[in-house]
């Protein structure tokens, strides 16, 4: 669906990646990085300095008329929108512009509408929108022509809980009929609940490319259980464990998931007291990537 071969722009040097279809994948890493360039070479609005681009066997930046109609396409600098013209107005242009059904693009804008909470202010111009009001209907408009491929930049800025909710339901769905996304975030509670792979990028170069299950196993193994007991701490020196903390009827235990379960560990130390809570805590996208930079980048790698 989209493939980079020894791509380089501004920050971005020698990228290679391939996005196949249906994945929805979540680029990663500090600002600056180069993610939003990445976005903007996948659908023509840049052209590489070196390397060759394919986005859905087009190349970008000279199919861009014939690509357009395929994509659609949300970013945090430039609007999708046009500000002189009210919600309602934008669209009406864009079912022309990609010559879709009357009667489907109305279905689709209804329900999008609804569901989004644009249609409250659909009459009013897009330039007297609150930045959360705009972002609503923008999203909207990214969905509205059912594209092939949604490429989205920090899609949720602005956006209230209720939105953020709408935009995920929306994300699965379209995931589920085969859409293919690429989904910039600062987010990584975000990227972790709605994206099948990632992709980090650190300095201009993917750094880490595949599952977030395997990123964990492979750079940050190491987990938590925090334990409140009943009754008196367990015998701990046999625990297949890597350290322990024991503050009063408290206890914080570190494990190796390559090596035991959580339930492994839970069910040892059930055997010898009674447990009264039990919290488990894994190493966010940020803990694992703020990790990763301190072993240094001889540890990252493409899989």
């Amino acid at each position: 669906m989209i493939s980079f071969e020894n791509v380089s722009k501004f920050v971005l040097s020698d990228i290679s990646i391939y996005v196949p279809e249906g994945k929805t994948v979540g680029l990663i890493g500090a600002s600056g990085a180069g993610k939003t360039t990445f976005i903007k070479l996948a659908c023509g609005l840049l052209s590489p300095e070196s390397g060759t681009v394919r986005t859905i066997g087009l190349q970008p930046e000279k199919e861009r008329k014939q690509l357009g109609k395929m994509l659609g396409i949300l970013f945090t600098d430039i609007s999708a929108l046009k500000m002189d013209d009210t919600v309602a107005g934008n669209f009406e242009l864009m079912q022309k512009v990609y010559g879709i059904n009357k009667e489907k693009f109305r279905a689709d804008y209804k329900d999008l509408s609804e569901r989004l909470g644009f249609a409250a202010f659909e009459n009013q111009m897009v330039k007297n929108l609150s930045l959360g009001q705009r972002r609503r209907s923008e999203i909207g408009a990214a969905f509205v022509s059912r594209p092939k491929l949604l490429l989205l930049d920090e899609p949720t800025v602005g956006l209230d809980e209720n939105a953020k909710q709408v935009f995920y339901e929306l994300l699965k769905e379209r995931e589920k009929e085969g859409v293919t996304v690429v989904f910039t975030s600062h987010d990584m509670a975000e990227v972790s609940k709605v994206c099948g792979r990632i992709a980090l990028i650190d300095e201009g170069r993917i750094r880490y490319y595949g599952e977030e299950e395997q990123l964990r196993k492979k750079f940050a193994p190491i987990n938590k259980i925090l334990l409140e007991f009943s009754d008196k701490i367990p015998d701990l020196e046999d625990l297949p464990v890597v350290r322990y903390v024991v503050n009063d009827n408290r206890l914080c235990i570190e494990y190796n998931d390559n090596y035991v379960t959580a339930a492994e560990v839970i069910n040892l130390i059930m055997q010898q007291s009674e447990v009264k809570e039990v919290k488990m805590r894994k190493p966010d996208l940020g803990d694992i990537i703020i990790q990763l930079k301190k072993k240094g980048t001889e540890k990252w790698e493409v899989l």
